[in-house]
């Protein structure tokens, strides 16, 4: 493109300079400036907005796992244990969360023994507000079980189902994923969570 610029002016130019000749006693016109040269085409844009049909993934993540009286007492002794584990939090009302469970499911088929799964249906007795707050809903509110997985869900910062945490064996958060995964990464993921 730059070339197509220079060779424009260099014409441009050119012609100019050909058509002063000497006019005799005619004072000179000055010199027209020649035209600004056109901006190079702008490169395409690149896409800022939401792209759909695409989950996004949670920025890479190394930190510890959580522990306290909002963790899971299954979760917390697996943690302790150094065992990998992937920690699903779904709505089983939702299309999206049996479709993740699927890709789950054949993954940890594919790569038996590596990482253990603990799953919880949070959209069973809890609602998400606009603001990402997960509630208890007034008829579970006494639930045990509904309890740990909502507190345990606000302490991994779960705001969205599906929503998947992955583990090492060092008890240290890898992975954070929201929305469905993506078969091949997952199993990279899992199988980098036993390293």
């Amino acid at each position: 493109m730059r070339r197509l610029v220079v060779a424009l002016i260099i014409a441009i130019l050119a012609f100019t300079l050909t058509g002063c000749g000497g006019g005799g006693d005619e004072a000179a016109a000055p010199a027209e400036t020649p035209a600004a040269a056109p901006a190079p085409a702008a490169a395409a844009p690149a896409i800022d907005g939401d792209v759909t049909g695409i989950s996004d993934n949670e920025a890479d993540i190394f930190v510890p796992f959580p522990t306290g009286s909002s963790i899971a007492t299954d979760v917390a002794e697996r943690i302790a244990d150094k065992q990998p584990t992937l920690i699903y939090f779904y709505d089983s009302g939702q299309y999206t969360a049996a479709q993740n469970r699927k890709i789950i499911d054949k993954v940890l088929d594919d790569n038996r023994g590596l990482v253990d799964l603990v799953a919880y249906d949070i959209g069973k007795y809890t609602s998400i507000d606009p603001s990402g707050t997960i509630t208890v809903d007034p008829e579970f509110a006494s639930d045990p079980d509904a309890q740990i997985a909502v507190q345990m869900a606000r302490a991994l910062g779960v705001s969205f189902t599906p929503y998947i945490v992955l583990t090492d064996t060092q008890g240290y958060i890898i992975w954070k994923h929201r929305g469905l995964a993506d078969s091949a990464f997952l199993e990279r993921e899992v199988q980098r969570a036993t390293r």
